[in-house]
């Protein structure tokens, strides 16, 4: 099958140190992968992207590049730069006869495209949550045959039950790149952006209470610094450590090493790589019955799974059961349901059910 896969050409792939972009690293590891299973995949990405497959690049360096934020300096800028290299994707396949497009991109970038090319057959993997009041409008794409949307979670659809899904696919990780340890350190970890919605806040309240250490990594956005002045930055000190963005090589030690991971996330979670990475390393996961959780951490064997984010007893009870939790355990649930592997298969099953 002639695949071609198109996210960004904001970032290239691997992701830059201490960015955190789950769309890119998902089309990365899966056009990896699909090409290492015999398909004729063609990556889409900027210059500087290393992948397994084809990369096409069109000359096109990623928006971080200096000269292309001074040419593209308006307001929205990147998304009009991604906008120039999905046209030149979609014509490129055309001319090249491909058998399918697999975006990872915003929905709204493709879905008012693709309609244009309707012998291309389009797959649309959305990763965001589709609560926005933006989303009330998806369904009324279903009529265009070539379009195919693919959600990350069952729980990821339940704002827009009128849109007619295609398939679920769950997200995978590449499990080589996580180390495995069945001894873990002395601390808790939290990983993820600073922001209210992911819990970051409670994860510190809840180290607190139990008396343990707690090693956060994420990456501070502009429009949080007061969060993070009032919520983090009080209690940092010898337990609380802020470690800022981190490289993927520096991440893989703190998984492997960590009691838990602290995952107390205040929303619909359409997926949610975290889990997986950290489970991928034997860590047991504590999160909250928010979005695809319950599909993603299997309660008293991968971890716990908490009914109220704001509950810090109920999470630091979660805490002191942790050593009721095999580790080999959380690794072979990733292996056998979240790897790499799987998701691609899972894909090309998905493919040859709907290509036209």
């Amino acid at each position: 099958m002639k695949i071609g896969i198109y996210c960004t050409n904001n970032l290239i792939y691997p992701v830059p140190s201490g960015t955190i972009y789950a769309n890119m690293s998902v089309a990365g590891n899966l056009a990896d992968e699909l090409t290492e299973i015999g398909h004729d995949v063609t990556f889409f990405a900027p210059e500087g992207t290393q992948t397994k497959a084809n990369l096409e690049s069109f000359g096109m360096k990623p928006f971080s590049d200096q000269s292309v934020q001074k040419e593209f300096a308006q307001e929205n800028g990147s998304y009009h730069y991604e906008n120039l290299m999905l046209i030149k994707t979609m014509n490129y396949m055309v001319e090249h006869g491909f058998d399918l497009l697999h975006c990872h991109t915003r929905p709204y970038s493709i879905i008012e495209f693709a309609p244009l090319v309707p012998n291309l057959t389009t797959v649309i993997t959305i990763h965001d949550p589709i609560t926005a009041r933006a989303y009330d409008t998806l369904h009324k794409y279903n009529q265009f045959q070539n379009l195919h949307f693919v959600s990350l979670s069952i729980s990821q659809r339940t704002p827009q039950p009128k849109v007619q899904w295609a398939g679920n696919v769950y997200n995978g990780i590449d499990t080589s790149a996580w180390n495995f340890s069945k001894n873990p350190g002395q601390y808790l970890l939290y990983v993820g952006r600073i922001i209210p919605e992911k819990g970051v806040d409670t994860a510190i309240q809840v180290a607190l209470k139990t008396g343990l250490p707690l090693k956060i990594a994420g990456t501070l956005y502009d429009g949080m610094e007061e969060f993070f002045d009032t919520k983090i930055r009080p209690f940092l000190g010898n337990t609380i450590e802020y470690l800022g963005g981190v490289s993927p090589t520096e991440l893989s030690d703190l998984y492997e090493h960590a009691i838990a991971l602290i995952n107390p996330i205040r929303w619909e979670e359409p997926f949610g790589l975290v889990m997986i990475e950290a489970m991928a390393s034997g860590t047991p996961v504590i999160s909250t019955n928010n979005g695809s959780v319950s599909e993603i951490v299997i309660h008293g064997k991968t971890g716990f799974i908490a009914n109220d984010p704001e509950n810090i007893d109920e999470i630091s009870g979660f805490v002191n059961r942790i050593s009721e939790i095999n580790r080999n355990n959380c690794r072979d649930h990733v292996v056998n349901n979240f790897s790499r592997k799987a998701m691609a298969q899972n894909y090309v099953n998905l493919y040859s059910k709907i290509q036209i």
